[in-house]
């Protein structure tokens, strides 16, 4: 996957209508639209902060990859969740959360949804270090999609969505 080098920042018009898109989606789907680390670890099965719980297997279940998009907040609409999965699955078939590419841009890619080094977890506002924590991972490749308003194309997973015909 290869990277937008368009460095400027987001607007704030921008960043308000990709909130907007990105609360309205979630709920319609059914989500409920909290902010980051609201909910605490009231689920059993969650981390702190809205993160998944330490000590995860490597390698994922399909309801498990399913289970951390909800809570990462992927809408399970046309045009969100349904193709991200098919786009994990063919960049990550084995669904492992600590899968590492590198021979992609920026340092590699990382993690369940590949994205490249540094760049989209530090613009999504995640920390890096917590690249294979799922949740984590999911909630930049959701910012990702957002700020984009698209799969595909240079630095949206081109060649998965490529071969999968998702745009």
């Amino acid at each position: 996957m290869g990277v937008r080098r368009d460095r400027r920042p987001l607007t704030a018009a921008g960043f308000l209508a990709a909130a907007l898109l990105l609360a309205s989606s979630a709920f319609a789907a059914g989500f409920a639209a909290e902010p980051s680390g609201a909910r605490g670890a009231a689920d059993p099965g969650e981390g702190a902060a809205g993160t998944a719980p330490e000590g995860l297997p490597r390698f994922l279940t399909l309801d498990e990859l399913d289970r951390y998009a909800r809570m990462a907040g992927w809408p399970d609409a046309p045009g969100w969740w349904p193709e991200m999965r098919r786009i994990i699955l063919c960049e990550t078939a084995n669904l492992d959360r600590e899968a590492f590419n590198p021979q992609d841009p920026n340092g590699g890619s990382f993690g369940l949804a590949q994205l490249n080094g540094r760049y989209h977890f530090d613009r999504a506002g995640e920390d890096f270090r917590r690249w294979s924590d799922p949740v984590v991972n999911l909630r930049t490749a959701l910012w990702l999609r957002t700020v984009r308003g698209r799969f595909g194309g240079e630095g949206g997973w081109a060649n998965c969505a490529a071969l999968l015909g998702i745009h």
